[in-house]
């Protein structure tokens, strides 16, 4: 291996493990990625808790295939002319970044607009963010809409192998405890179920997959909101739909920052739906877990079942 000039090292190290007011970009994102792997292995391995899909087990990974109307984004230029990272370099500095933060919860906010009708928000915790298979998983989906609370979801479940990207209808978890809190009818249950609710697109576990498969475009450095960030962009079809995604990873961590998926259908590529969604890593406190039950409000009844489980 060879060795990296002081400057670029201390630049590389600054970028790998970024403190307040030292943002310097890495000398090249392969120094990043080498340097992340470096820090990492000296650390105890974290432990890798779970993971999940907004989406009920026995459905297709495409059937979750939903977006269209454009969302308006802070993204400029990153200044003056800066070199292109390669899918390669991106690929690997991801990787290592998702590595080291595993064993974290992904706490995710999700803006979901149709062609017509008012939007809808959900709020979801993962935990872990990236599970073994045989780990229990936590996920949370508290949803939103027309000004208020709709539901709140807690499912429990033991990861399978099954990958995110290739899952078929027949694979993924057969059971998981579901506490439900329904704010119509100012209920809640708690049951073991064979309707399985999965974290899907609000955790990157699904973005793990897609940069692992190196099947994405880097757009190149951007900043977002002021944030320095790379871009990068894929498309995925099924049938006559079309979702195209944009990731924003952080420049420094290579954590994601925010994504928008646009979903059209048809040989006018009518939009269907538009998603933005932000990204924030957690780490595994108490407190922080403890986020991941849903509170039950004063003087709501429970019920034997769930509406929706």
């Amino acid at each position: 291996m060879m060795p990296l000039p002081d400057d670029d090292l201390l630049t590389a190290l600054r970028a790998a493990r970024p403190v307040p007011d030292a943002q310097p970009a890495a000398a090249s994102d392969e120094a990043a990625a080498m340097l992340a792997r470096i820090l990492r292995a000296s650390r105890e391995p974290a432990p890798r808790p779970n993971r999940r899909r907004f989406l009920l087990a026995g459905l297709s990974a495409t059937a979750g295939l939903a977006a269209a109307t454009a969302i308006a984004v802070a993204v400029t230029s990153s200044g003056p002319p800066a070199t292109r990272p390669t899918v390669s370099s991106v690929r690997t500095a991801v990787l290592d970044a998702f590595d080291r933060y595993a064993g974290d919860i992904v706490y995710s906010t999700r803006t979901i607009h149709l062609p017509n009708g008012p939007a809808t928000t959900q709020r979801a915790w993962t935990y872990p963010a990236f599970p073994l298979p045989g780990q229990q998983v936590r996920f949370r989906l508290f949803q939103f809409g027309g000004g208020g609370p709709e539901d709140d979801t807690e499912s429990i479940y033991i990861q399978d192998a099954s990958s995110g990207l290739t899952q078929s209808t027949t694979q993924g978890p057969k059971s998981a405890e579901i506490i439900d809190v329904e704010y119509a009818t100012k209920t809640w249950s708690r049951q073991r179920s064979s309707s399985v609710l999965l974290a899907g697109d609000l955790s990157p576990s699904l973005i793990r997959d897609q940069i692992a498969s190196g099947s994405f475009t880097v757009v190149g450095p951007v900043r977002l909101d002021g944030r320095p960030a790379i871009e990068v962009t894929w498309s995925l079809s099924a049938g006559p739909m079309t979702r195209k995604t944009t990731l924003w990873v952080d420049a420094g961590t290579y954590l994601p920052l925010r994504s928008v998926s646009t979903m059209r259908a048809g040989p006018r590529h009518a939009p269907l739906e538009s998603e933005t969604t932000t990204f924030e890593i957690l780490p595994a406190t108490p407190a922080n877990v403890a986020l991941l039950a849903p509170p039950i409000p004063p003087g709501f009844t429970r019920t034997a079942t769930s509406p929706h489980f």
